[in-house]
């Protein structure tokens, strides 16, 4: 993993980090906010399923569909769903409602990134031919203070037969009455002011279901108790929201803050602090002339001719030149800055004075740092995955998880082909191993889209990790097939 060293590949992770800060800061800042609001109507069949829908229907027989309602506008939405019998000659489309009277009207309530899925139990009465079963989508609109059409809406095509026994007459249609709808509608009124001041209000979304649920059963007094029940809430949600909208406010500052804080101070450390990891990683390798004396004229570099040429065949490591740096009263990090930039230069090489001869001695060696590397990113990812959530996690796995994504997998494929190297420039690395997981990752999820499992959670983090572990096993085994080839070849 000594291409990460280079300079050009910290320049250009420095400058992705920061491009990403900057991004995380706006999520932070635009946290709740929606830029495309929209709402879902669907009709599912018998088994909630878009498919199986009945085509013929016997007239006073009773038949099940089932609506499904989805709700991302960013905020509490209350939606009436009207159900309606018409023909070809009836126009209905995204701006205009069928114009007929509606013979069934089904309410919900739902949050911001909430669905339901609501039976619909229905019965038609009038056998005939080509009946178009109409489903339109009605929002309650704080402006103009009335349920609106909301440009949704489903269709379904029947035949309805004539039964063997004659049926009774269509019994009238009963909804619930004007002045409960309106006491309904008060109490959704007093959950968006709630809502606007910040508060929770999921506690109220579901009594008001209830609310709608006594209502349609014609159980009124118990609905509107529900209802007198939410609106005495408001004012204890709508304190409670503020005063988390201000510990909110002060935590995305004292965020912001402490993740600048980090980076700068990660920043200054690192910019000294990997060069002496570096030293004590490699600090007991030999260090191997290969052309010396092109090495600089430096007090320092005179220094390092003499110390080579006074110990002829003896071994010099990396310790020893950075050593000889501390008595010329040098910065440690520099020495090793400035040994990494001889070897990246071919004027010297590296070499380690006790190879690792097996496999298993190879991963757990200083040769194979990508795979404990991977492997412990991997963990983490999985461990902010799978651990409750917490806001300091929820930054942590947006870190984690681009890495998991984005990188890791290209990563690692890009080890297995280029095992060596010199293979491939550092930089090369860096944006093959970007590019790579932008192509690995898709794929996985279309063959995973064929299999029983799906593309979900589960199973895309579990095919991620073995593709990822699996590649870096295969590229430590290439590496170790080349560092035996290479100490035969200096033996």
């Amino acid at each position: 993993m000594a291409w990460i060293f280079d300079e050009e590949v910290l320049a250009v992770v420095a400058a992705i980090i920061v491009v990403a800060s900057v991004f995380a800061v706006v999520q932070a800042i635009n946290a709740g906010r929606v830029t495309e609001p929209f709402s879902e109507l669907g009709l599912l069949g018998p088994n909630k399923k878009i498919a199986d829908y009945p085509r013929e229907v016997v007239a006073g027989s009773p038949f099940q569909l089932y609506s499904y309602i989805g709700n991302h506008e960013g905020k509490t939405m209350f939606y009436k769903i009207l159900a309606k019998v018409g023909n070809r000659t009836l126009a209905v489309n995204e701006t205009t409602p069928l114009n007929i009277e509606s013979f069934m009207t089904v309410y919900a309530v739902l949050q911001h990134n909430s669905s339901t899925i609501i039976p619909l139990n229905i019965t038609l009465y009038t056998p005939m031919e080509n009946v178009r079963l109409v489903f339109e989508m009605w929002a309650y609109n704080e402006t103009i203070k009335s349920f609106t059409y909301y440009g949704r809406w489903n269709q379904l095509w029947l035949n309805v037969t004539k039964p063997p026994i004659p049926t009774t007459e269509a019994p009238k249609t009963e909804n619930i009455p004007s002045n409960i709808e309106s006491k309904l509608v008060e109490a959704y009124l007093s959950i968006r002011r709630s809502e606007d001041s910040g508060g929770n209000v999921t506690e109220m979304v579901s009594m008001l279901n209830n609310a709608i649920y006594y209502a349609g059963k014609g159980e009124y007094a118990k609905a509107e108790e529900l209802v007198n029940q939410i609106i005495s809430l408001e004012p204890k949600v709508s304190l409670a929201g503020q005063e988390f909208r201000r510990m909110q406010l002060y935590y995305t500052i004292a965020s912001v803050v402490a993740v600048a804080g980090v980076g700068l101070a990660s920043f200054i450390y690192l910019r000294h602090g990997i060069w002496l990891i570096w030293s004590n990683f490699y600090g007991s390798w030999k260090i191997i002339p290969v052309d010396i004396q092109s090495i600089g004229s430096s007090p320092f570099d005179k220094k390092v001719k003499e110390l080579f040429k006074s110990k002829n065949n003896s071994i010099i490591s990396v310790k020893d030149v950075i050593s000889l740096g501390d008595r010329l009263e040098y910065e440690r990090w520099s020495i090793a800055r400035e040994v990494f930039r001889w070897a990246k230069s071919k004027l010297i090489r590296l070499e380690d004075p006790s190879p690792p001869k097996t496999f298993t001695n190879y991963i757990l060696s200083k040769h194979n740092l990508s795979l404990p590397v991977t492997v412990t990113l991997l963990a983490l990812t999985v461990a902010t995955i799978y651990l409750p959530p917490a806001p300091i996690t929820t930054y942590i796995r947006y870190i984690l998880g681009s890495l998991f994504v984005l990188f890791l997998p290209g990563y690692s494929l890009i080890e297995a082909l280029y095992p060596k190297e010199g293979d491939l420039t550092p930089l090369e690395r860096l944006a093959l191993s970007i590019g790579l997981s932008l192509a690995l990752v898709p794929l996985v999820g279309l063959i995973l889209n064929y299999t029983p499992w799906g593309i979900r959670l589960d199973p895309i983090v579990v095919s991620l990790s073995i593709l990822t572990l699996s590649l870096t096993l295969t590229a430590s085994y290439r590496k170790f097939t080349l560092l035996k080839l290479k100490v035969y070849a200096n033996a």
